[in-house]
């Protein structure tokens, strides 16, 4: 029987996370692919977790086991009307609506049910196997681990054996059968323990003592409802980690490195300290943990603000590594205070609860009232301010009175070290602009510190903290004239300087440069970073006659730097997803390269592909792809299926231009397949080191692919030798496996393994 539930409570995991994988997978190119839809995509996993967990909670109290699962397997049956998943074309314009509300909406309609119905499995299978004659099911609650074994098995499995070899749409099919597999065996789990006789277990959490205790049989035993403050603390215990879990995600996929898939280690992270800390043998160093989490979160909070990446490597353990001991403490807290298996449910509910509402502070709250990524470091402070509490970490024995003084002394030195480097930063300005984060920030630590009843001292040092940490001013670092952010991230202007090539401004979004433009006024019109005169496009406007570019399109507008290029007589047209980096473009306080074309310009606000479907075919000489998210092109940008749409709207005669200059992904590939199967004529030039001096002046290392429907288009640019036609437009070696798809991407064999600078 133990077999059974465990088995059932592995696949619903398995299902329940990658569902979530694959409907991300679908839904994250229709809105650039940022970080941001990322978390709101797990905020709403996470809501719609709390509400099955509150079927089964709710269902469970007023039904009884016997007639829950009388109900239970029929309810099951619904989600089958809705399967495959499947995101349907009527739901792909998000223009009418906020990004976060749309795409909200769009996972409703998509995947709420059948996501909503098998969320019930967990707490459900677990308060089912607590009813039975089993001897382990006094302390259900090691089941937790199955379950969280199969959400990291599908977090794992997706990206290196689902996502390479299957489409969208075959995946979506073996899920559907792999649910019909799931009820069958919750069917078995209902019929295995239709003849158990309910019963009342005791439970402690002394795993030593817990089998020397009586487990008798009675009609009826009152047992005690957990109390209010109980209650709170399974909010906050949860809320801890599900807010540093986006944090982390969101600043080390931002601000450190665009890596694709770099937010799976931080998820992983996260499922391993459920799965260690609820199962039933312990291995984790608890006690040192909490003594060196103070020492280890005090200079990751520096390092945020410092913005230090090097050595990459170094940097990215240290935050992940507070991540994963944080998330374990506060986890191994969670398990401490689990109630007895009669308010299963109701536990489980109320973490949930916790997990939504970190969720909801990361995805919907912060971005609307912290202008930075304040709530990773804010969520961290309060993290070292709680382990001050003696009523927080329960069960955590010490082996000495010198090392509990240690732990103090630890925590003293911390404090003592994050007052004096936020009001080294102090800056008393923006006091009126960060108003409304002070609000939430106060209001949170409200929250997080009643239920543990913290000391007057450790209150005020709260409020202290929180005063400066949002007043810590980003322009103390030097050089960033603004700073805003948005449903897509943060973009920064960044003003510095050089001996050789002067003044400059630069737009940031995290580590990844969308554009600069000089100062100087006799170079301020010079197109520079990946766009200069002498660059792979540089050499395509050269080598072209104005005359026969009338009409030019940009995916992506950055700073406007492509604007340079425009010669009169021209009309070019800049489609901008961001609105944030629209403004900052015009703003010529910034940049000035729109301001100062030579031809007339319009900026079209939405994604490129939906928008550049409603114009009409054959619309453009010249189309100029050179949309971002980050260091990362959205996948759904560089399909077959967009180079269709593509070619529709460019002229027979006309170019399509890429800008596949990356990091860390090798799109050289994807776009040669692409070719061969459309039948295009491509070419391509990847500019090697650049010396000092150019770096120095302002150029960036770019690679840039030109694809046309005759060769007679590229001109005299097939004469020159720093132009080579793609390799595989040239081999026949299975082209078609390459090709990517709006139903099938394979982002593991596009990746760079060496990345490059």
């Amino acid at each position: 029987m133990l077999r059974l539930y465990s088995y059932t409570l592995f696949l619903s995991a398995f299902l329940l996370f990658s569902v979530q994988l694959m409907v991300a997978k679908m839904i994250l190119p229709l809105l650039g692919g940022s970080p941001s839809v990322w978390n709101t995509c797990q905020f709403f996993f996470q809501g719609t977790l709390l509400l099955g967990y509150g079927y089964a909670h709710l269902s469970s109290k007023w039904l009884g086991n016997r007639r829950q699962k009388m109900i239970h397997i029929p309810w099951l049956l619904l989600p089958v009307i809705c399967l495959p998943i499947a995101i349907s074309p009527s739901l792909n314009t998000p223009e009418n609506l906020p990004p976060s509300l749309w795409l909200l909406t769009v996972l409703t309609l998509s995947v709420g049910l059948p996501f909503f119905v098998v969320s019930t499995t967990s707490p459900l299978l677990q308060k089912w196997f607590a009813d039975t004659e089993n001897p382990g099911s006094r302390d259900p609650y090691f089941l937790y681990s199955a379950s969280n074994i199969g959400s990291l098995l599908g977090l794992l499995t997706y990206p290196t054996l689902i996502e390479p070899y299957f489409s969208l749409t075959f995946q979506s099919k073996i899920w559907f059968i792999l649910y019909i597999v799931l009820i069958s065996l919750i069917g078995f789990c209902a019929v295995s323990g239709w003849q158990s006789k309910p019963e009342i277990k005791a439970r402690t959490n002394n795993d030593e003592n817990t089998d020397n205790i009586l487990n008798q049989e009675v009609e009826s035993i009152e047992i005690e409802s957990p109390h209010l403050i109980e209650i709170f603390q399974w909010i906050i215990l949860a809320f801890i980690p599900s807010s540093l879990l986006l944090g982390v995600t969101t600043y080390i996929t931002t601000d450190l490195a665009a890596m694709p898939m770099l937010w799976a280690i931080p998820l992983a992270l996260y499922l391993l300290s459920f799965i260690l800390t609820f199962a039933r043998k312990q291995f984790l160093p608890y006690p040192q943990f909490l003594a060196i989490l103070p020492a280890w979160l005090t200079p990751l909070i520096f390092l945020c603000w410092a913005r230090l990446v090097n050595p990459l490597w170094f940097v990215l353990l240290l935050h992940l590594g507070g991540f994963f001991i944080t998330a374990c403490l506060f986890h191994w807290q969670l398990a401490q205070r689990r109630p007895n298996p009669e308010h299963l449910t109701s536990f489980y509910w109320w973490i949930s609860v916790g997990g939504v509402l970190g969720g909801l502070f990361n995805a919907i709250a912060a971005p609307l009232v912290f202008n930075y990524l304040l709530e990773y470091p804010l969520i961290m402070l309060l993290s070292i301010l709680l382990v001050r509490s003696p009523q927080l970490f329960q069960g955590i024995e010490f082996d000495s009175s010198a090392q509990f003084f240690t732990l103090k002394k630890i925590q003293t030195i911390s404090i003592g070290l994050l007052f004096g480097g936020l009001f080294v930063g102090f800056s008393p300005e923006g006091f009126l602009n960060n108003l409304r984060g002070y609000i939430i920030a106060i209001g949170l630590m409200i929250l997080i510190f009643y239920p543990f009843n913290l000391k007057k001292s450790t209150w005020g040092m709260g409020l202290c903290f929180i005063f400066l940490i949002g007043q810590f001013s980003l322009n103390n670092l030097g050089g960033i004239l603004y700073s805003e952010r948005s449903f897509f991230g943060i973009n920064r202007v960044i003003q510095y300087d050089n001996e050789i090539g002067g003044k400059y401004h630069s737009l940031l979004h995290g580590t990844t440069l969308h554009g600069k433009q000089s100062i100087d006024p006799k170079r301020r019109n010079h197109p520079l970073s990946y766009f200069t005169i002498d660059s792979p496009i540089g050499q395509f406007f050269s080598s072209v006659k104005p005359q026969k570019l009338s009409q030019v399109a940009v995916l992506g507008l950055g700073v406007g730097t492509l604007a340079a290029y425009a010669q009169p007589g021209q009309a070019w047209t800049f489609y901008e997803i961001d609105p944030t980096v629209e403004k900052i473009a015009r703003d010529p306080r910034y940049f000035t390269f729109l301001q100062d074309a030579k031809a007339p310009y319009k900026v079209i606000l939405g994604d490129g592909r939906l928008q550049l479907a409603q114009v009409p075919d054959r619309s453009y000489d010249l189309l100029i792809m050179d949309a971002f998210s980050s260091d990362s092109i959205p996948v759904h940008l560089v399909t077959k299926e967009a180079f269709q749409l593509y070619f529709r709207k460019i002229k027979a005669s006309g170019w399509l231009l890429v800008n596949i200059s990356n990091r860390y992904i090798d799109l050289e590939p994807v776009l040669g397949a692409i070719a061969h199967n459309l039948g295009l004529v491509a070419i391509h030039q990847k500019e090697g080191e650049i010396s000092q001096t150019e770096k120095a002046m302002g150029k960036s290392a770019s690679h840039w692919v030109i694809l046309t429907q005759k060769s007679d288009n590229f001109g005299s640019l097939l004469q020159d030798s720093r132009w080579e036609a793609i390799a595989s437009t040239q081999t026949g070696s299975s082209p078609e496996t390459l090709i990517w798809t709006d139903d099938y991407s394979n982002i593991l064999s596009a990746l760079r393994w060496v990345t490059q600078k």
